[in-house]
């Protein structure tokens, strides 16, 4: 006999069967019902297990924020499988890198990522069946009714999801989370945000992404619906659907703010009762600009990492004190910081922060060394806390404010990036003759990437070379040409003088062109 409530494909069985006729999902094509969508994740579970997917194996979901993503994802963890988003932009060689990590046993993707598949299946040597997102849309149309939709035999403690994300070596590494990780993120999460069943939730974060994905496990929770945008990349678009579908829930990461600002006052937005930030920083006169378009939302400001999907919130109340502040825990997680001495502190101090509670990963698929790096030994005998690598301050009531990461990793718009996989690619063009690779503070993105090159020729031709490399939040935002990268007394490139160089980029000494 398998327990069955602490899975998290409980809350898409209980959903149907509370409230089958109630509202799931919305996208441009089609509307489901909870019902509905339950009958369509059973389906897509049958097509799977026809392929031969069992339960612990690995299915990768390659379709962008849809109906046909929301039912996929049910439909993986329905027949026991673990789900393995990825956003349909990436890059043939990080692809071909996931797919001989975690040997997927069958894909589901969007028509138009088939020929990047066929290319990184060349190069990983994998081949495993494909189902497009033409036939899982084929499955759901028929679906109506109240659901018949059964968990999985699995545990609580086995895999639901693993997410992607780049290593301090460039390489993406797997974050494995169980399904009691998720079901416990979900609950926490939507306690102090405060979901209702008549919310409807404004997708337009990628499901990809751990943040857009919870949007989906909350809304099932709570019995909450979600409008599924495909993009933000249009924002008068957006905006102009966020308005017409009645949305009262708007999850955003802070780039989003300034794209929407300048147009946001021709769209009645005054059901928008809820905002949450997360990913890079919130800065103060970005939460001002979404008081100023939404007067009547509560805003909530967070901080997390995949690895444990979040660490804090703001309680709206506290805006006023303390709006630079990323908050206190989340319900049902510690956290604490740990001094250069190696003592723990839970106020006024500053160190690495660590996070203690269900919400932490399992670690690093198939990367131990990388798991032993943050997952360390924990106040009770057996367990493990995260060591996030991010430097943070506590004031004197608790209250944490982020300081900076603690290694080299750059975080641009919620995504990590690694210099060195942005080195790569530039050193790989064959007029590049050396390149660093470092990070700047940005007012929106959180970070930008710099890159600082020995390259004779313009930096349009690299600007344009990464972005057929690199998956777009690692293009970098500057190139700056010199004729050579200045060197300390012990022959290694001298950071701290790059880093000047770009502050003062209007100085001609050593730059020869700086390109956006």
């Amino acid at each position: 006999m398998y327990a069955t409530s602490g899975l998290l494909t409980q809350f898409l069985v209980d959903a149907a069967a509370r409230a089958p006729d109630d509202r799931a999902v919305v996208d441009a094509q089609m509307e489901l019902t909870y019902g509905a969508l339950a009958k369509a994740a059973g389906a897509v579970a049958d097509t799977l297990a026809s392929l031969g997917v069992q339960p612990g194996d690995r299915v990768i979901l390659a379709v962008p924020n849809s109906i046909t993503f929301c039912a996929a994802y049910w439909g993986i963890l329905a027949v026991g499988a673990v789900a393995v988003p990825l956003n349909p932009g990436t890059k043939v060689d990080k692809l071909a890198f996931i797919l001989t990590d975690c040997e997927p046993t069958a894909v589901i993707a969007d028509d138009e990522v088939l020929e990047i598949l066929k290319r990184a299946q060349g190069q990983s040597g994998l081949h495993m069946p494909v189902v497009t997102r033409t036939s899982v849309t084929d499955l759901i149309q028929p679906m109506q009714g109240s659901s018949d939709l059964r968990n999985p035999p699995v545990l609580d403690q086995d895999l639901a999801t693993i997410i992607y994300t780049s290593g301090s070596t460039g390489q993406p590494k797997g974050v494995m989370l169980s399904h009691l990780n998720m079901t416990s993120a979900a609950r926490s999460v939507a306690q102090y945000l405060g979901y209702r069943a008549d919310d409807h939730i404004f997708c337009a974060v990628p499901m990809t992404f751990d943040y857009g994905l919870h949007q989906i496990t909350m809304a099932a929770l709570t019995g909450a619906s979600v409008q599924a945008e495909p993009s933000f990349t249009q924002p008068f678009f957006a905006l102009k659907q966020l308005a017409a579908s009645k949305a009262t829930v708007l999850p955003l990461v802070p780039t989003m703010v300034p794209l929407i600002a300048p147009v946001a006052d021709r769209f009645d937005l005054s059901r928008v009762r809820l905002v949450s930030s997360t990913a890079a920083a919130f800065f103060p006169e970005l939460i001002d600009d979404v008081q100023r378009m939404m007067p009547d939302a509560t805003v909530f400001s967070m901080y997390g990492l995949t690895e444990c999907h979040r660490c804090t919130y703001l309680p709206p109340a506290e805006l006023g004190r303390r709006k630079t502040s990323v908050g206190i825990a989340i319900p049902n997680t510690e956290m604490w910081v740990v001094d250069a001495a190696g003592v723990h502190h839970r106020h006024s101090a500053t160190g690495e922060l660590v996070i203690r509670g269900s919400t932490v990963m399992k670690g690093y698929w198939k990367n131990p060394e990388a798991t032993e790096k943050c997952l360390k030994p924990g106040p009770f005998p057996g367990e493990r806390v995260l060591h996030t690598g991010d430097t943070c301050r506590l004031d004197a009531e608790g209250f944490l404010f982020f300081v900076g990461r603690s290694d080299d990793i750059l975080k641009i718009g919620g995504e990590k990036v690694a210099p060195s996989e942005v080195e790569a690619a530039l050193i790989a063009h064959d007029q590049v003759q050396e390149v660093c690779v470092l990070g700047a503070p940005h007012p929106v993105h959180g970070q930008v990437c710099i890159a600082h090159a020995v390259y004779d020729g313009p930096p349009e031709t690299l600007v344009a070379w990464c972005r057929t490399q690199l998956d777009a939040h690692a293009v970098p935002f500057k190139v700056m040409v010199y004729d050579a990268l200045p060197r300390t007394q012990n022959g290694k490139v001298d950071r701290a003088i790059l880093q000047n160089n770009f502050t003062n980029a209007h100085s001609k000494k050593t730059a020869k062109q700086t390109v956006s």
